[in-house]
């Protein structure tokens, strides 16, 4: 027996130590992401690590749903780092097992206040083996890397599976009839929403759950916000939106930020501004400030750093240059483009795009999801000198422009992203928008940010190489 303890410490520490070796070797020597490697070394060595992690956090969170994982993960990790002296995360966004190990890896303690992790879709069955969660927040389910996932009720049967056995609050997103769905299992069930707003829309654009959950029968949408989230109420069953927890109202789009109306349970509201586009952010702040208050922190303070947050991992972030700003912002599936190509109508200024499709394993293969996104409201983007085309598959994206209407001549075709990221930051242009998919972002961020220091360097083929690798986590 005590050989058997003795020999399992053995392993744990040498497989921290192998985990921490990885990572040194990676970002020291490579100069290379350290995200997710390290965790798969010390994986290998000692499977049960996770479980370390576990009883460590005093408090957990896991975060998963198809878009606005890493977002509200950073949302809610800002917000409670200011209140809780330790918190543990995997914020740059590698969110299978290994990403969350290798967080572990980066920032090892013997005990944390909260340990907040997202979690693909596709993993959380494996993560919640090991890692009992306090609260589990999901977002939405969209489609997302079919030949990784096949269609979103499996996701949707895979998670609630894994939910099926665990104490835990389950914070839903009311306006996804997928993802409210969870309230068959009859936990402690928190639901958040948008209410209808001047964004809202009327008519059926891209809508991945057109069924009833409960009986499939054809559901009836008051409003859509966007995607499937909206009004919807099945007039069969009665299956509908429940009832909101916490809500945002008010919506409203100026000065380059969004302006809402926060509202809690008790019906005490906060008006609070975000400086990042998109309605899909404005529910990514309505579940970091629903999670947050469910925790017991004060409305105020909760509305405070959502206020103060900035973003500095590549996804929605600002780069201020002498002449212009340069934004990017992740699309990886139909809605989430559709989404941000809708933000972008709204923005007045003077500017030019980027778009970075790739199709390495973590972007996934099949790039056919770019004509199931609403490409052609591109054409209704007011000011725009060019739209660059680039990556993998530059010519797939190129392609989808032209038959979404977009003139040919604005359009320009550079495979080699360093240089297609040269060309549009000479533009004459107030902004410029970046466009990648998963494994182009931190190389996007990385480029832009060497020109923005004036170094002006170039990735190696080395360094290029490793992060065209099949990345783990999304």
């Amino acid at each position: 027996m005590g050989f058997n303890i003795t020999y399992s410490r053995f392993r744990y520490y040498f497989a921290v130590a192998a985990g921490k070796l990885a990572s040194f070797i990676l970002q020291r020597i490579l100069k290379s992401s350290a995200s997710a490697m390290p965790g798969k070394v010390a994986m290998t060595i000692y499977p049960d690590i996770l479980k370390v992690v576990n009883q460590r956090c005093q408090g957990k969170i896991l975060i998963t749903g198809t878009n606005g994982k890493t977002t509200t993960n950073n949302l809610i990790n800002f917000i409670l780092r200011r209140e809780y002296p330790s918190v543990l995360s995997n914020l740059r966004g590698a969110n299978m097992p290994q990403g969350l190990v290798s967080a572990f890896l980066h920032d090892q303690k013997k005990n944390y206040d909260w340990g907040i992790f997202e979690v693909d879709e596709g993993s959380f069955q494996d993560v919640t083996k090991d890692i009992k969660p306090d609260y589990v927040l999901v977002t939405n389910f969209f489609r997302d890397q079919l030949d990784r996932y096949g269609e979103i009720e499996k996701a949707f049967q895979d998670i609630l599976k894994a939910l099926e056995p665990l104490d835990t609050t389950l914070i839903l997103n009311a306006d996804d009839p997928l993802v409210s769905n969870f309230r068959k299992l009859h936990k402690k069930n928190i639901y958040y929403g948008v209410t209808r707003n001047q964004y809202s829309t009327f008519e059926q654009g891209i809508v991945e759950s057109r069924f009833c959950p409960a009986c499939s029968n054809y559901l009836e949408y008051s409003y859509y916000n966007y995607g499937q989230l909206g009004g919807y109420q099945c007039p069969d069953c009665g299956f509908k939106n429940p009832p909101y927890d916490y809500q945002i109202t008010e919506v409203n789009y100026q000065d380059h930020q969004y302006h809402f109306q926060f509202k809690e349970k008790d019906q005490k509201t906060q008006d609070i501004s975000f400086a990042y586009e998109g309605i899909y952010n404005v529910y990514n702040c309505c579940a970091a400030l629903s999670t947050a208050l469910e925790i017991g922190l004060p409305l105020d303070k909760v509305a405070r750093s959502i206020e103060e947050f900035e973003y500095h991992l590549g996804r929605m972030e600002n780069f201020e240059f002498s002449d212009k700003i340069v934004k990017i912002a992740l699309v990886k599936n139909p809605i989430g483009l559709s989404e941000t190509i809708s933000s972008i109508i709204l923005d007045e200024r003077p500017k030019s795009m980027l778009f970075v499709l790739n199709d390495n394993p973590a972007d996934g293969r099949d790039v056919s999801w770019i004509w199931d996104a609403e490409v052609e409201k591109t054409v209704n983007i007011s000011d725009i000198h060019k739209i660059y085309c680039s990556g993998r598959r530059a010519e797939d994206i190129a392609l989808r422009l032209k038959y979404a209407g977009v003139p040919v001549e604005l359009v320009e075709v550079n495979d080699d992203m360093d240089q297609a990221i040269e060309k549009v930051l000479k533009d004459d242009v107030e902004i410029v928008y970046l466009l990648p998919t998963y494994t182009a972002v931190f190389q996007a961020r990385e480029l832009v940010l060497a020109r923005l220091e004036g170094t002006g360097k170039k990735m190696s083929h080395v360094r290029e190489y490793l992060k065209n690798l099949k990345i783990p986590g999304r």
